[in-house]
């Protein structure tokens, strides 16, 4: 295996295993956003905080060549999981759900257009071309010392990769510090009391769409979507864990770092260390990076989001009464 693929396996597993990969918010922040819109009271809030994460479920499929395909179906093809909703749970789960999406929703905010800073991209976007250029020193420190070659134009790349995914952990971190000390502790326990029928709700929405997709038959695309979300689920209650604890930043570092060692050492028989402090010193400086503006962003996000969905009448798509 040459340097330069070996490069990308290493940095690409630590990147998999931050938790806010590629999560637009991370997954705390739109747990709270659902939380705070609370179409639904009580446990039926739980629902919704539980859909709104649930688009990134297939964050977690690293590698599968249908990973990118099944993203799209989440984020901009929603309102299928809101058509298809047949219970009382599932139709808070579906309201939450549409609350994430990149059209119009919460990931818009953070990848196409900020509505608090309105720096005329998303806020994710501005914050990690910030931080990106802070973070090129550890990893070029870290791959010297396992003795990697690389070059500067991938280092440019992977610097912003890994800022995307550690600003958005920051912004996750600080909600749980700032705006609701109880957000892991509702991530948990709503990710505990997910209907169980948001699996087949979820299959019956795209299982079709990805069997054709992917050239395989229905069977196989249902097993498939169930599999990852009872992954994602066991995920959501780790994580929302994490955020209970008064060190949760040594342990996202820590989960973090283990995590792309199995990875590396499973998929690719790769034996390397990857240190915890690497890791903890990235999201640490994404803190600094957001914590002047990140709660008006977050703010200005809510009202945002409320009135889209509004707008788009995601309400009146609803099934009204449901036993």
């Amino acid at each position: 295996m040459n340097n330069r693929l070996l490069l990308i396996l290493i940095i690409s597993a630590v990147v998999c295993a931050v938790p806010g990969l590629a999560f637009g918010w991370g997954a705390a922040t739109h747990a709270y956003i659902a939380k705070e819109l609370g179409h639904e009271p009580g446990v039926m809030n739980l629902q919704e905080m539980y859909g709104a994460v649930v688009p990134d479920m297939f964050n977690l499929m690293f590698g599968y060549e249908h990973q990118g395909y099944l993203w799209n179906k989440t984020h901009y093809e929603f309102m299928k999981v809101v058509k298809k909703v047949n219970s009382e749970e599932s139709r808070a789960f579906g309201y939450g759900f549409a609350s994430h999406n990149e059209d119009w929703g919460a990931d818009h905010t953070a990848h196409i257009n900020s509505v608090g800073i309105k720096s005329g991209e998303g806020y994710v976007v501005t914050k990690k071309k910030i931080l990106a250029p802070q973070l090129k020193l550890g990893i070029t420190l870290f791959l010297n010392s396992k003795g990697i070659a690389y070059v500067p134009e991938l280092l440019d790349e992977l610097s912003l990769v890994i800022a995307d995914s550690a600003v958005e952990s920051a912004v996750d971190l600080l909600v749980s510090q700032n705006e609701d000390a109880q957000i892991g502790t509702r991530m948990l326990v709503a990710a505990k009391l997910r209907s169980p029928f948001v699996p087949m709700l979820l299959s019956r929405s795209y299982a079709q769409d990805l069997a054709g997709e992917a050239g395989i038959i229905a069977e196989e695309s249902i097993l498939l979507i169930v599999e990852t979300e009872t992954q994602f689920k066991e995920y959501m209650e780790l994580y929302g864990g994490i955020l209970t604890q008064e060190n949760a930043v040594d342990l996202m570092a820590e989960q973090g770092a283990q995590l792309a060692e199995v990875m590396l050492e499973e998929r690719y028989g790769i034996v390397v260390e990857v240190p915890a402090e690497l890791m903890k010193t990235g999201l640490l400086a994404a803190v600094d990076v957001v914590k002047n503006d990140y709660s008006g962003e977050l703010a200005a996000t809510l009202e945002y989001v409320a009135r889209q969905l509004e707008s788009h009448g995601v309400e009146s798509q609803l099934p009204a009464d449901l036993d």
